[in-house]
């Protein structure tokens, strides 16, 4: 070995140690998989929210969109954030207020009220069991 490296020719002259060039890496074709994190699923983008602001609605019709819901809660109480469940959760949404006073005015003020021709279904958020 000495100090020149493999085959004695030094560590700079691009041959290997059978006397073949070993080609570096290309980082972008082929990425080195340790120390970068993975995006799986995981649990997605919860709002961290204290429950007492958030109200659960049911019955949503499927076609409303997220802004045509927040237009509709807003004309009873001003929300500071609207979502539509999809998938598993169709049909529900999820309103949250500025205070836990307002979210129980609109719990009661919201409820059976008509929305794109349904009835609407609203009340107090419970945290699902797991």
């Amino acid at each position: 070995w000495g100090d020149k490296g493999w085959g004695g020719k030094g560590w700079g002259d691009g041959k290997g140690a059978w006397g073949y060039s070993m080609p570096m890496p290309i980082y972008g074709m082929f990425p080195p998989m340790w120390g970068m994190k993975g995006k799986g699923k995981g649990k997605g983008k919860q709002l961290k929210v204290d429950d007492a602001l958030k109200v659960w609605l049911g019955n949503v019709p499927e076609s409303t969109t997220w802004k045509e819901l927040q237009d509709h809660v807003n004309q009873h109480m001003k929300s500071k954030w609207v979502e539509i469940f999809r998938g598993k959760g169709k049909g529900t949404a999820a309103v949250v207020y500025a205070t836990a006073e307002e979210a129980s005015q609109a719990i009661s003020g919201l409820n059976c009220q008509s929305l794109g021709g349904q009835s609407i279904v609203v009340d107090a958020w419970e945290k699902g069991t797991k």
